[in-house]
């Protein structure tokens, strides 16, 4: 955080010094309220699955292991914190990023999109296709992460962007729930100020998930027959 306020601090003095027109980044800095209701009405509990620390990296087809209550989670962006022994403090963290990915390229996830595109069915990119998009802000109010699928990928599923307010999802022509964003905060832990249990306030697992139903999901295997599931894996020690 303090690194970031440094940086941010640098450039306002160098825009004001050079007398820059703010007004030409307004477009960039305008906050993505749809996005941010929908982020916030779907926040979870954690769902049972693999900590990030068990993940084992690579490229694997069989999803039986992803499956929820008939729903199938096509991608995932964790952040586990590795408390220390003692209890005061923390030791390191792992982070898993994984997602199915177009023939079987790494780092299947797309970074870059605004997430304001998803609500303009514009959440694509004509040079670089994928499936699962991730969109990653700092400094902001809104949604640190969002993964949300592609939105042609959307349309030849036959799926639409529900209200906002529900949260991010999209439903069929029943209106039932197909493709759901989650996200969520659990296992709350001492900031290594205080004893553990007073002034916990750092999640030891912060993450999304972007669930399909099983159903769209062999749909979608149809329409991209040699997509695979890719995890890649991050561990900090400190």
């Amino acid at each position: 955080i303090l690194l970031e306020n440094i940086i941010f601090e640098e450039v306002n003095k160098y825009l004001c010094k050079n007398n820059y027109d703010l007004n030409i980044f307004k477009r960039n800095i305008e906050l993505d309220i749809k996005t941010l209701i929908a982020a916030q009405n779907s926040i979870i509990e954690r769902p049972k699955i693999l900590k990030p620390s068990k993940v084992e990296e690579g490229f694997k087809l069989n999803l039986e292991n992803e499956n929820e209550n008939e729903f199938i989670q096509i991608a995932r962006f964790e952040n586990e914190m590795i408390a220390s022994s003692s209890g005061w403090g923390r030791k390191g963290q792992t982070i898993v990023c994984e997602g199915l990915s177009i023939f079987g390229e790494e780092k299947p996830l797309f970074v870059g999109l605004p997430s304001s595109l998803i609500w303009h069915d514009a959440f694509y990119h004509q040079d670089y296709p994928f499936i699962i998009g991730w969109v990653r802000e700092f400094n902001t109010i809104e949604s640190n992460n969002t993964l949300w699928i592609d939105s042609l990928l959307l349309h030849n599923l036959g799926l639409k962007l529900d209200d906002f307010n529900n949260g991010l999802r999209a439903l069929n022509e029943d209106d039932e729930i197909v493709l759901e964003f989650r996200q969520w905060r659990s296992s709350l832990i001492g900031n290594g100020s205080s004893f553990v249990g007073q002034d916990s306030n750092i999640a030891q697992f912060e993450g999304c998930g972007l669930l399909l139903r099983e159903d769209y999901y062999e749909q979608l295997k149809v329409i991209i027959p040699d997509m695979k599931f890719y995890s890649e894996k991050l561990e900090l020690k400190l």
